[in-house]
């Protein structure tokens, strides 16, 4: 049985020479060949958040970084705002009412955004807030939202700003230090182009000093800890060793691309890709989308039937619905190392399901509307075969 290509928002696509570092032989974690793997790594992080400040790397998944930036960024009792766009961002309330905080939640419609407007209004609502934990890029309905300006209002009322960029990061311009966001939180599976298992929060100044004065109690998830320690390419307890080293090959390759280049290809793929779904009749979910995946709403209850007969019969795989949206929706992820004959691939298998299945009429119209996007752009790096 064939193993079908991903095209899903996460775990994405792993390139050849990432998965090639963890075929060797494993090394110990305190040696200076792992200590100086974990720098570089850290590096790399950096340059993708574009930060100054520490990147502590945790052997969990995305939500385990979310979980530790909540418990030591905050303390039992805290008022925090929250932005509630869709099924992941969900996490940041279910975390903070789980270690006791009293959570102020700022929500919308499936396929639409938290605005600045509203941050605003509910820290006005609630002084003395401590902090906005708030979602960059919301994979479940595939929206986007403006956490510079939502870092402006919080800091505005002496409040720490949290941003998910877990499907943001090496996708979209994450300005860490520009934007005045004292934590960012990242998961390996995504943007970085290496399989789960990796959490990763920067830290900035503020948050340094916020941790320092107080927190809630923690002994694995200790972000103070890791960060002394992350300095010298040490980590508190056992890391995922090929993993780290997975991820310094995966952050050495981004770096050779380019940030500015790699936010580039995300925009033009995901356009193409947005583009031959209106010329396919699809509605998309999203009021503002996201590069890291596209959404649309499905015909009656055929998301099932699109997932499944899409992975059958075409070998590929993308994703249903989360939460109240399962049933309704298909996620198409262009998230990472993904490229123009990618996205052919995955709209000339999507446009014949369609067809297959009697929820389409003609055929051709999504790949030729895919094609005349990269036409017009075919003088940017985005549009070239790797």
């Amino acid at each position: 049985m064939r193993t079908p290509k991903l095209f899903t928002p996460g775990p994405t696509a792993v390139p050849a020479e990432v998965l090639e570092t963890q075929a060797r032989p494993l090394i110990h974690h305190r040696t200076e060949e792992f200590r100086t793997a974990l720098i570089e790594a850290t590096k790399g992080l950096q340059y993708i958040l574009r930060t100054t400040g520490p990147v502590p790397i945790l052997t969990a998944s995305g939500s385990g970084a979310m979980e530790a930036a909540v418990l030591n960024l905050s303390k039992p009792g805290d008022t925090v705002v929250v932005t509630e766009v869709g099924k992941f961002s969900e996490r940041w309330r279910e975390i903070s009412e789980t270690f006791g905080m009293k959570v102020v939640s700022v929500k919308c419609e499936p396929g639409e955004i938290v605005t600045p407007a509203q941050v605003e209004d509910a820290f006005k609502k609630n002084p003395g807030a401590t902090a906005l934990f708030c979602t960059h890029s919301e994979t479940s309905t595939g929206v986007l939202l403006d956490v510079k300006e939502m870092a402006k209002i919080a800091h505005a009322h002496g409040a720490l700003v949290v941003a998910d960029a877990i499907t943001s990061a090496g996708c979209h311009d994450v300005r860490t230090d520009e934007w005045g966001l004292d934590a960012v939180v990242g998961g390996s599976q995504k943007g970085v182009m290496i399989p789960p298992g990796l959490g990763y929060v920067s830290l900035s100044e503020r948050a340094l000093a916020r941790m320092k004065e107080k927190r809630h109690a923690v002994y694995y998830f200790d972000l103070l800890k890791a960060a002394k320690q992350a300095e010298t390419g040490d980590t508190p307890y056992t890391p995922a060793i090929t993993l780290v080293l997975a991820l310094r090959c995966a952050l050495d390759m981004m770096r050779e691309e380019g940030i500015e280049q790699i936010v580039a290809r995300h925009e033009l793929n995901a356009r193409a890709v947005r583009t031959a779904r209106k010329a396919m009749g699809m509605k998309l979910v999203a009021s503002v989308p996201s590069n890291a995946t596209t959404a649309v709403w499905t015909p009656g209850d055929s998301s099932g039937k699109i997932t499944r007969h899409i992975e059958k019969r075409y070998g590929v795989k993308i994703a249903g619905g989360q939460g109240t949206l399962k049933g309704k929706i298909v996620r198409i992820g262009h998230l990472g190392a993904y490229f123009e004959s990618d996205m052919y691939t995955v709209v000339s298998a999507f446009e014949a399901t369609l067809n297959d299945l009697g929820l389409a009429t003609t055929f051709g119209k999504g790949i030729e509307a895919l094609r005349g996007v990269y036409a017009e752009s075919a003088a940017t790096p985005a549009g070239g075969a790797r």
